[in-house]
């Protein structure tokens, strides 16, 4: 496990860093209402895709520990998540094709990456949310290894301004089986793609609804195996839960250390509030939590990247304990600030960004059912392996 940041890492967290420094903080505070393509076309133009897309398909071969030195940077110094999601986003789309994609595929999506293009995935149903083994965006085998699409998704990060979507769907007839990852672009005949969703915080952070009306599919848009999606989901989504609790550690240290500042020069019966235990209680209440989810994620990214059995488990964790810290971090930051932190601006724009971390990348029920799924299947193991059956004795004749 990586402990300490490389010194060509600890250039790139510096580098990306600055390209954090450079979004106008005063129109991220009021809320921007569209994508900051200005800070995306600085992250393509400074190689955050090329770091972890491979040399053959136009990357430069880093590794992900990297890239998440760039991410943590870009982490320190943005005070609004849209940007980081995005990333994230965008990063997910990265590990999908990599892992499962064809070598056309890759050639073709890798470079449009490459190029700036967004992409999109469309995990949750209006009807069943992220209960992928029950959604009804159904795929629809027919002649010479063409397939149809029908249904439709909600919630997509992207999806008014991306130029390709990865869908999750099932194999029609397959009841709570057969899922399935297709690829399509954005102006596929029978896709409909929503207005912007108006939502109460990451205003920069585009998201909205498609429909899918008899999309004409071959076997070429299939990334991976029909049917064989469920498994290769996880994977895929796990890289993502463990950047949110990265992320939101990182967003949540520089409005810790102003707030320390801030809590020496507000003096309350002649002394400063730091010196009150409950003010105290607060900053270091953040500060365990940012660290936490720090270290977890870190955990977590070593144990994905080496397949390690709990790996799932640990980026769930990491995803829970990053919300938590964020969430209840900022309710505590607007307490410290006192009515100036009820006033718009800084604190009130961070609280209603920071709640997205209740919701993107799963919500804490199902978290914590992923993590109890996976504690019961490790459990089950370690028995198992510590009674291994006791062969049967031939009985005398």
């Amino acid at each position: 496990m990586q402990l300490n940041w490389t010194a060509e890492q600890q250039q790139t967290r510096t580098a990306f860093a600055a390209i954090g420094k450079m979004a106008d903080p005063d129109e991220l505070h009021l809320g921007r209402r569209a994508f900051d393509q200005r800070t995306w076309d600085r992250l393509t133009a400074a190689g955050l895709w090329r770091m972890i897309v491979p040399r053959d398909f136009g990357g430069d071969g880093r590794d992900w520990w990297g890239f998440t030195a760039a991410l943590e940077g870009l982490a320190a110094t943005l005070r609004t998540p849209g940007m980081l999601l995005s990333v994230i986003a965008q990063a997910g789309m990265v590990r999908a094709l990599d892992l499962y994609g064809s070598d056309s595929q890759k050639r073709e999506y890798l470079g449009r990456i490459l190029n700036g293009e967004l992409s999109a995935t469309a995990i949750a149903d209006p009807d069943t949310g992220t209960d992928v083994r029950a959604t009804s965006s159904l795929l629809t085998p027919g002649p010479n290894e063409t397939f149809r699409l029908n249904g439709a998704k909600y919630n997509i990060a992207h999806a008014p301004v991306a130029s390709f979507i990865l869908v999750v769907c099932k194999l029609s007839d397959h009841g709570r089986e057969g899922i399935s990852l297709v690829l399509l672009d954005a102006d596929s005949p029978g896709l409909t793609i929503g207005a912007q969703d108006r939502k109460l915080g990451n205003l920069d952070l585009p998201t909205g609804q498609m429909r899918f009306d008899d999309v004409p599919l071959h076997y070429g848009h299939l990334l991976g195996e029909p049917g064989a999606g469920l498994r290769n989901l996880v994977n895929i989504v796990s890289m993502g839960r463990l950047y949110y609790g990265l992320a939101a550690a990182w967003l949540i240290e520089p409005m810790l250390s102003e707030a320390f500042d801030f809590s020496k020069k507000r003096t309350t019966f002649d002394v400063p509030i730091i010196e009150h235990q409950y003010i105290q209680k607060k900053l270091t209440d953040i500060r365990i939590g940012t660290e936490s989810a720090k270290w977890v994620s870190y955990g977590a990214l070593h144990q994905l990247l080496s397949g390690a059995p709990e790996a799932a488990m640990t980026c769930s964790i990491s995803k829970l304990v990053g919300a938590e810290t964020i969430v209840e971090g900022a309710m505590e930051l607007m307490k410290l600030y006192g009515s100036k932190g009820y006033h718009e601006g800084q604190i009130t724009t961070f609280l209603r960004d920071a709640l997205a971390f209740c919701s993107v990348g799963g919500t804490e029920e199902m978290h914590r059912r992923n993590i109890f799924g996976q504690m019961t299947r490790l459990h089950a193991k370690s028995k198992k392996a510590a009674n291994p059956a006791t062969p049967k004795t031939l009985e005398p004749a």
